[in-house]
């Protein structure tokens, strides 16, 4: 059974300056346009070695179990090298999907008014 699990992302010549400091939102949205690329050439590749033949030198019953790990093995190589332009689309619209949602701020806890003859809490 074949892993879909994607690799960490990888910081090539294609990763935008914003999504390399470690832990911020680019770097997250940077990470998770790297793996749905990865996921997508996975399962295109995965077609592309469906028809291959017993002929073949990577068909036959004897390397079937294996080709699973192998298109796995492509998909994160060609992402890590940056890819096919997928995940710097993906990226520009996770940022602008990010920057056009309203913020939204934890609540500030209230504090009740201090009474008459009361301290403040300060």
């Amino acid at each position: 059974m074949r892993s879909l699990t994607p690799a960490p992302a990888a910081i090539s010549p294609a990763t935008p300056a914003a999504a390399r400091i470690p832990g911020s939102r680019e770097a997250k949205a940077w990470s998770n346009a790297q793996n749905f690329e990865q996921v997508f050439l996975n399962t295109m590749l995965g077609q592309m070695f469906n028809g291959l033949g017993t002929e073949a030198p990577l068909g036959g019953k004897q390397t079937e179990a294996w080709r699973g790990m192998l298109v796995d093995e492509y998909a994160k190589s060609i992402t890590a090298q940056g890819g096919v332009g997928l995940a710097s689309n993906i990226y520009r619209e996770l940022i602008g999907a990010q920057e056009a949602a309203p913020r939204r701020l934890p609540p500030v806890p209230r504090t009740a008014p201090a009474q008459p003859g009361q301290q403040s809490p300060n």
